[in-house]
């Protein structure tokens, strides 16, 4: 996958012919909804000999526009891999600013989509819509399509139940933290993805060493210890496996169980556990995962951690024994 972050760099590479089919979203948790949107897409830029290109924005949308914008589902670099797992050919990245804000959806299309990327066909989402005061819909570009000078589709909602699949529903389980859910709307666990950075050793020195994890300001579980699977990315994530891959018997190089902890490690700290109910807090919370049979050195090095299950709240015990023994028995319990 080609990622351009900026329309410039992406004008450079802009094929002749208008051969760039093109969708716009931001694409949060690239939910299966996104998943049929973004095959439709490729197969549209196939039938042309095209190429399929995803706009995105780096930040959401709300944020600029004075209202409250969600806690990501995702960071920018894992909704970058997730997209780059369907398959699209490039990417455009774009800063929603004031500019972009003010554009009218016809400019856009014409500044960004026409006569910048080389785009001669749109398709766009059940519910997509774009430019200032978000008039660009599906009807209002179809009936300015020969101005535009381009082909515009609409995609079908894909549907759970009785409704479509949504970043609002997503958003939804996240906030009541329905992993199956979550996984239905997903097509697969729900996963975060960070940097493994130095801790104080604490875990080594118990007998089960763990990977720290900077995360960056995205949705994370609240405090408590999960069954996982871990994808180690490296140090780019880019290019790597889909859950297709993890979740078939054959698990490929890098892929580990895990027990991962969030929280606020009381027994060690003589703090205080986390309340139930608590929200991840990045102030006072860590979120440490502990690799089953492995063995090197993961610090700076990227992973993908699939949540499957929470096992347990979090709990101050007596001392260190006593935590020790509830590791063995956590650990004991995921190898099932």
């Amino acid at each position: 996958m080609e990622l351009y972050e900026n329309l410039e760099s992406a004008v450079r590479d802009a094929p002749g012919g208008s051969k760039r089919i093109a969708t716009i979203g931001f694409f949060d948790g690239v939910h299966r909804g996104h998943q049929a949107l973004l095959e439709e897409l490729k197969e549209w830029a196939a039938a042309v000999n095209g190429d399929s290109v995803v706009v995105t924005f780096r930040e959401h949308p709300q944020a600029v526009l004075g209202a409250h914008p969600p806690v990501p589902v995702v960071s920018l670099e894992h909704r970058l891999l997730l997209l780059e797992r369907e398959g699209v050919d490039s990417v455009l990245v774009l800063d929603f600013d004031e500019r972009i804000r003010a554009l009218a959806p016809e400019e856009f299309v014409r500044s960004v989509l026409v006569d910048g990327l080389g785009v001669g066909g749109l398709l766009m989402g059940f519910d997509s819509a774009f430019g200032n005061r978000r008039l660009g819909t599906f009807e209002y570009l179809e009936e300015k399509r020969d101005e535009l000078g381009l082909e515009i589709r609409s995609a079908a909602a894909e549907l759970l139940g009785d409704a479509a699949i949504s970043s609002t529903r997503v958003r939804e389980a996240v906030a009541n933290w329905n992993f199956s859910e979550m996984e239905r709307l997903l097509g697969h666990p729900f996963s975060i993805m960070g940097t493994v950075v130095e801790g104080d050793g604490r875990g080594r020195q118990l007998g089960f060493p763990t990977a720290n994890l900077a995360l960056p300001s995205v949705s994370v579980p609240p405090p408590g210890v999960y069954f996982c699977d871990v994808l180690c990315l490296g140090d780019s994530p880019h290019g790597r496996h889909s859950w297709s891959d993890l979740s078939g018997g054959n698990r490929p190089d890098g892929f580990s169980r895990g027990v991962m902890n969030i929280g606020r490690r009381p027994t060690l700290t003589e703090g205080k556990e986390a309340a139930a109910g608590s929200i991840y807090d990045p102030d006072v919370d860590t979120v440490e995962v502990h690799l089953l049979d492995y063995e090197g050195d993961l610090y700076g090095q990227s992973l993908e951690v699939f949540v499957l299950s929470m096992h347990r709240g979090e709990k101050k015990f007596a001392g260190v024994e006593e935590l020790t023994a509830q590791i063995e028995s956590d650990v004991r319990a995921r190898r099932g």
